[in-house]
């Protein structure tokens, strides 16, 4: 009878602990940045049009080992800002669109970017659609596609910027 109860026993602790380390998580914060460089040529009264890209690579940072290992991310925090502006300070973005893969995250409508520049004016993205919705896309995708495009009016002169998208992520990794 006592070698029924110790084998029970053993059992039931290895089973207990194999259970336990399936159980391991790691929680990994990341901070990504990205820089679009935005160029729009005097427009002489007609409106001109811009359509940029670039990749935001999850492999960057703290999450390039674990990526393969995702399981969840969390979205802590999520903005964009325009910087660097030179040229013409009356040019406005007439229209103007920031998208994530095929997730529209902000808009922007009749914006002075020289005013929004010198004001280091900071745009935050809340929505918890939106955020849901790129939270499962980067579990999903090591990498995502920033596309930026829209249409200005910049009569007077050319504009040149910078848009700066900034992400602060928290992924759930599983060993």
């Amino acid at each position: 009878m006592k070698k029924i109860i110790v084998l029970f026993v053993l059992a039931t602790l290895t089973v207990s602990c194999g259970s336990l380390f399936e159980l391991l998580e790691l929680k990994i914060e990341n901070d990504l940045t990205e820089d679009i460089d935005v160029s729009v040529p005097k427009t002489a009264g007609v409106t001109g049009t811009f359509n940029l890209t670039e990749t935001l690579d999850l492999r960057a940072g703290d999450f390039a080992e674990y990526v393969d290992k995702i399981t969840a991310v969390k979205i802590n925090t999520f903005n964009y800002k325009y910087k660097d502006f030179i040229g013409n300070a009356n040019g406005v973005v007439t229209s103007g669109t920031l998208k994530f893969d095929d997730v529209v995250v902000g808009t922007v409508t009749n914006l002075n970017i020289s005013q929004a520049a010198t004001a280091a004016t900071v745009f935050e993205i809340t929505d918890a659609n939106i955020l849901s919705q790129l939270e499962d896309a980067f579990v999903n995708n090591s990498s995502t596609v920033i596309t930026l495009s829209g249409n200005a009016l910049s009569d007077a002169g050319p504009m040149d910027f910078k848009v700066e998208v900034n992400i602060s992520l928290t992924a759930t990794i599983k060993e």
